[in-house]
């Protein structure tokens, strides 16, 4: 995968993503057992790169693995990390690769949702949560096609996981 540099629009639309699945659940579950970092970096890698792999098509990194604060279910700072890929050129939005997307993420337990926007060309997509992850998205816009992940909170200290990247 090579990384590179995505338009405004793009820019947008992850950093909103990124935003939303940040915001839905920074903390592991109650009596889980936080995660090694390398292991929750692991996690995050494999699961975003095997959906990508069900869509199929050339992705790219957009950002990641990058690890970000979260609160651990005992109290005190964690790590999890935000792992997204994209891919542009679609020709339209393809309901196999949702489907796809779909059947892939709850083999592995995740708890899926599909959404739709409203108007005449909605955007569409799924959302996840649970299994390995705290959150996982596939935008399947016509114009790009977007997979966001968010690990389990690990333990862990960011800086020093930033430092020795």
């Amino acid at each position: 995968m090579n990384a590179r540099i995505p338009g405004r629009a793009g820019v947008g639309a992850a950093v909103i993503l990124t935003a939303a699945l940040s915001a839905a659940g920074c903390s592991n579950a109650l009596g889980s057992k936080a995660a090694d970092p390398s292991e929750a970096k692991q996690s995050i890698v494999s699961i975003v790169e095997e959906s990508a792999d069900a869509v199929g098509g050339d992705w790219t990194v957009y950002r990641g693995p990058a690890a970000e604060v979260c609160t651990r279910s005992g109290g005190g700072d964690g790590a999890r990390f935000v792992y997204v890929l994209e891919r542009s050129g679609t020709d339209g939005t393809d309901a196999a690769d949702i489907r796809a997307v779909e059947e892939l993420w709850q083999a592995k337990g995740i708890t899926t949702e599909r959404f739709e926007s409203g108007g005449s060309d909605p955007l569409t997509g799924i959302r996840g949560v649970g299994g390995t992850v705290t959150s996982i998205g596939f935008n399947a816009y016509p114009q790009r096609y977007s997979i966001t992940g968010v690990s389990k909170c690990s333990d862990g200290d960011v800086q020093d996981l930033r430092s020795a990247a």
